[in-house]
């Protein structure tokens, strides 16, 4: 029997510990929402301004991925996360809402897609195919092993510091991520995808798997921009909890299941995973807060730490050599769209009728949509994995 192929070289451990800071750094603005409640912002505004950023980084996503994958993903790596340093400094000295806090998130956006779209190609041109949804699972947790932490180390600054001394902590941490990719190599692959080539994003094998993406933003995007403000609200501020068993079942469903997610159908994983989001979403207002809500998290949790490899490694599955790191940022691309949706349509949701109501339709949308896919492609009912896209 022949052995695996490798993957933890020295290339992909440091990735990984870049990401890791950089996931630290983005753990700062999980309390952006609270904050900006208490500046007397309203949720609709709250809402358009979290998502200015993501739609930033979702139109740009493209671009980078097209200049990364021609030899730059270890520059672009390290420009983000010094531009996500130096974007974050103006945050100190915030105390009143203006426009100032929307080009802050545009230069936020624009950080953001430059470092994701690097590191999405860098997997795709280096993670072996036999081992691709392990690749990216194990990468995924290096948002979530600080995130499992983060909820209660961020209130325990905050606290001490105020928002203040959160945002002069996510920039050090932000420094911290340029640093480890000036040890990597640059992988040998090298993408140069057309713009007609994008038009195969539009037929069936990979715009069902970006719905799905685009589905998974909308949930994660819904319970991350107003679960702060919803416990707030109800005179519950901690969201620590929540953020730690959320983040706990990532960490475990992907350590645990590294190796069955590659063995499993994608496309079933893939809607087993979006039910559970749904149902998480669905419960949150039901759940009140402490241990409820802390296994609500644990429901949503568990269908995310499913869904992002299975999901990444059904789209490469489908993709070609060339126009990999471009399938990679169109998928994260739908993602981060969903979380704009999540975070802009459904705060004005929350401001007319209430949280429980917007909760609610998020969880609707999700559950629709996820129902839908039965009908719109038949490898999501038998689990068969079409050939390789044209």
């Amino acid at each position: 029997m022949s052995s695996s192929p490798r993957l933890y070289d020295r290339g992909y451990i440091l990735l990984n510990a870049s990401n890791f800071f950089y996931s630290l750094y983005s753990i700062t603005f999980i309390f952006l929402s609270a904050y900006l409640y208490r500046l007397g912002m309203r949720e609709g505004e709250i809402g358009l301004l979290m998502a200015t950023g993501t739609l930033t980084a979702v139109i740009l996503k493209p671009l980078n991925a097209g200049i990364a994958g021609r030899g730059f993903r270890k520059a672009i790596l390290v420009m983000g996360a010094l531009l996500s340093a130096a974007s974050t400094v103006p945050w100190i000295f915030t105390s009143i809402p203006g426009p100032l806090l929307y080009l802050l998130r545009v230069i936020q956006g624009v950080a953001f897609s430059m470092f994701t779209a690097a590191s999405f190609s860098h997997i795709a041109a280096s993670a072996p195919p036999q081992r691709r949804a392990e690749a990216f699972g194990i990468f995924g947790l290096n948002f979530f092993l600080p995130a499992s932490m983060g909820g209660w180390i961020g209130e325990w600054i905050i606290r001490r510091a105020d928002y203040h001394g959160l945002f002069a902590a996510g920039i050090c941490m932000a420094l911290l991520a340029a640093l480890f990719p000036l040890g990597m190599r640059e992988p040998a692959a090298r993408e140069h995808p057309s713009i007609r080539s994008l038009t195969i994003f539009l037929t069936r094998p990979f715009l069902v798997p970006n719905t799905a993406g685009y589905l998974f933003g909308v949930a994660y995007g819904t319970i991350f921009a107003f679960l702060p403000v919803y416990l707030f609200a109800v005179g519950n501020a901690s969201i620590g909890a929540f953020v730690f068993i959320y983040a706990l079942s990532v960490i475990l469903t992907r350590l645990f299941g590294r190796r069955i997610i590659d063995r499993l159908p994608w496309e079933r994983t893939s809607l087993t995973a979006l039910f559970l989001l749904c149902a998480g979403t669905l419960l949150i207002p039901f759940a009140g807060t402490g241990a409820k809500l802390a296994a609500v998290g644990a429901v949503a949790g568990t269908g995310h730490g499913l869904l992002f490899p299975a999901l990444s490694a059904l789209l490469l599955d489908r993709s070609e050599s060339g126009s990999r790191g471009m399938v990679m940022a169109m998928f994260s691309g739908a993602y981060d769209l969903g979380i704009v949706t999540g975070a802009a349509v459904f705060g004005f949701v929350a401001q007319a009728f209430g949280f429980a109501p917007m909760f609610a339709t998020a969880s609707i949308v999700v559950g629709a949509g996820t129902l839908g896919f039965f009908l719109l492609d038949p490898s999501f009912r038998k689990g068969a994995r079409p050939l390789p896209g044209p």
